[in-house]
């Protein structure tokens, strides 16, 4: 018989991290309740990227991933899961609030494949989310890490976000 992992929750304060089930990637066990906490820290707001989570419409395991913006309690967002997930989130200066928001509502960020096989690449998520939390490491990839990690497509589209919002 194997043991699943039940440790979950907590307090989260860092600039990015994962909100994650636990025994992730596996199933969950039975009867386990996870609260997660993001305090970012000060004149910091949250993103966080849901790219890929199991919800299936005829499932009634009667499991729920519930995320809200305060503790209040009908401040509620809920979904169905019925199996384990990673849900990567980033703290970003609040001075940039407006470039976020574009890059975030534009529909040509999910409409390319390519660009959805970033939102689940782990590697390729840690990279745009250090930039996000600490815009100056832009500077610590060269053009060709760049070009080797992102599609063009992606680059253009984010370079066409970021010049607008820096020289408008």
């Amino acid at each position: 018989m194997q043991c699943k992992n039940r440790q979950c929750g907590g307090e989260l304060g860092d600039f990015t991290g994962y909100i994650e089930s636990p025994n992730y990637p596996g199933n969950y066990p039975a009867n386990v309740e996870c609260t997660w906490t993001i305090n970012p820290p000060p004149k910091r707001r949250i993103l966080i990227v849901v790219p890929e989570i199991y919800l299936p419409i005829e499932d009634e395991c009667g499991d729920y991933l519930v995320m809200r913006k305060s503790s209040l309690s009908n401040s509620v967002q809920r979904g169905n899961s019925g199996k384990g997930f990673q849900v990567p989130y980033v703290t970003y200066d609040e001075d940039y609030q407006e470039l976020i928001e574009d890059i975030v509502r534009d529909g040509r960020l999910y409409a390319s494949e390519n660009h959805q096989e970033i939102l689940k690449d782990k590697k390729l998520m840690k990279a745009l989310f250090d930039v996000l939390a600490h815009p100056q490491n832009f500077f610590n990839y060269t053009a060709q890490e760049s070009r080797e990690m992102f599609p063009k497509s992606f680059i253009r589209f984010l370079r066409s976000k970021v010049l607008r919002f820096l020289r408008p």
